[in-house]
Formats: structure tokens, sequence, C-alpha cells
């Protein structure tokens, strides 16, 4: 074997012991998984099958706050404290100086008003002060808006007008498997859907078409595994539903529920009021979905 010819049979040793090397750890690798694919298949036939499980498009049909949350103590002081500061080193605003000009201007015409020509003399002018007193007798005239609304002192939970300064949520409460429960607006996947349409066409089924809403996205925006009881899964062959959820905005209309589809009642509930409708782990990720 020449020079050049030994030289290369060195330098291909390493890669081939590199290559033997990763032969046999993908062959460990095939041992140890055949092994305990063994072990799992039992496990992966009983749940992880497809046909196993019910895919299921829900709406989470949310009123945005209209009115501001009320201030804390810390957010008060906070407040007066920034406006102190501005009123103390803020400079003159326009109105302010044309006012200041103004007051100047009728002193000095006050002073030479002989040098004023006649036709000058009587004419009515408004001036800034009488359009501040017209500003305040407004302000003083203007009423505002009670924070509280009648559906808060009757304690109305089918009101959207409820709670103006929180999001609210829209749940149904339905029977199912003669069981009464309150959850999101749902239905079971439709062929020939889109997700997005089954979530939103759970709304119109089950509230009626008067409602106006925006969906946000064609991708939900959280999913739920709901297990069902061995009296459920006897009778619809399923271990549970998977629960694709989807965000939407209110945006008018009213609830018309459809006693047809075991509607029982609704109600628009807050983050705080969701625990005792339908639990804490489900409130706990429904509170997820809210920036507020």
């Amino acid at each position: 074997m020449s020079s050049v010819g030994t030289r290369r049979f060195i330098s291909e040793i390493p890669r081939a012991i590199k290559h033997r090397a990763a032969c046999l750890h993908r062959a460990r690798q095939n041992r140890n998984y055949s092994q305990s694919s063994e072990n799992t298949s039992a496990i992966e036939r009983d749940i992880e099958t497809p046909g196993k499980w019910t895919v299921t498009g829900a709406l989470y049909l949310e009123r945005l706050p209209i009115i501001t949350p009320p201030l804390s103590k810390l957010e008060q002081e906070y407040r007066e404290y920034k406006l102190q500061q501005e009123t103390e080193q803020s400079l003159l605003s326009d109105f302010e100086i044309s006012k200041k000009e103004e007051e100047e201007r009728l002193a000095n015409q006050k002073k030479n008003v002989l040098d004023t020509p006649i036709h000058l003399r009587n004419v009515p002018v408004q001036t800034f002060q009488d359009k501040e007193e017209i500003w305040d007798k407004e302000l003083s005239q203007f009423t505002p808006a009670d924070r509280e609304t009648e559906a808060d002192r009757n304690n109305d939970m089918k009101s959207v007008s409820r709670k103006l300064d929180q999001p609210l949520v829209l749940l149904l409460k339905k029977i199912v498997n003669g069981k009464d429960f309150w959850y999101l607006p749902y239905l079971d996947y439709i062929p020939r859907h889109s997700m997005r349409q089954v979530a939103e066409k759970a709304l119109t089924d089950s509230c009626g078409t008067n409602l106006q809403f925006q969906t946000f996205s064609n991708a939900p925006s959280g999913y739920q595994v709901l297990h069902y009881g061995n009296d459920m899964i006897k009778k619809t062959q399923s271990n549970g539903s998977k629960v694709f959820i989807y965000k939407a905005e209110y945006r008018g209309g009213i609830v018309n529920p459809d006693k047809d589809k075991h509607i029982l009642d609704y109600a628009w509930v807050t983050r705080r009021e969701l625990r005792q409708f339908v639990g804490r782990s489900t409130s706990r990720l429904f509170n997820k979905f809210t920036f507020f």
C-alpha cells in the first residue's frame, strides 16, 4: 500500500468508528422501543385512539367592560399627586395666554376710551370670562350616569347591562345524561365544517340568530379535555370530549335560549362568579382568556 493510501485508510478509521457507534445506539433504541411499546400498546388502544374521543367546538362569548373600574386607594393618591405636580410645573395653555392678553387689552381700552372709535365702543363682545361662565353653568347642569345599573340593583344575571366595569362571559345551563351543568355554548364536530364554524353554530343554535358577535381567530384560544363517567362512556362509547374553545366579542343583541336544545337557563357572569358556576379548574382556564 502506498503512503497516500495508508494516510487515507487511517483518516477513515474515526469516521467508521463513529458510524458503528451510531448504528449500535439506534439498535439499542429500537430494542428499548419494542419492549416499551408492548407495555403501552394497551393504553394507546384504550385512550389515544381517535374514535374513542368526541371532538367539540365551544365559543367563549365575552362582553368587554364599558366603563373604567373604580380607582384603588393607591391609584387615587397617585392621581392626586400627578395633578398637583402638573399644576405646579406646567406652563400656561393657549386659552390662558389668550385670556391674559384679552384682560390687558380691555384694561388699555378703559384707559384710552376716548381714542376708541365711536362705532366700536358699544359693540357687545363675548369675552373669555363670559365663555368660562357659560361652561361652568353647563357643567353644573350635567349629571353623570350612575355606575350601578338597574340590573345590578336587581341582581339580574341575564342582563348584559350588569357590571359595566368588568368583562362578562355567557354561560348556558344544559341537561346532559339527566344532569344539568353550566358551560359555554358547545357543539360536537360537524363533517365538512371548520372548528370555528362549529363553535359559532353552537352559539346561534343555542341562543338564536339575534346575537351579533365577532370571533377573533380561526385558531382556538384554548382547549379542555373533559372525561366522562362510566355511565356516559357506555352510552356514548367515548372516553370523553376534547373541547376546542374559540373566543368572540359580544357586539349586540339578546339571548333567546332554545329549549329544544335542552337549554334550561343562561347567565352573564364575571370572572369572580365563574367558580360557583363551572368549578375551580374550569374557571381557572376561562380566566386566562381575558386580560382585564
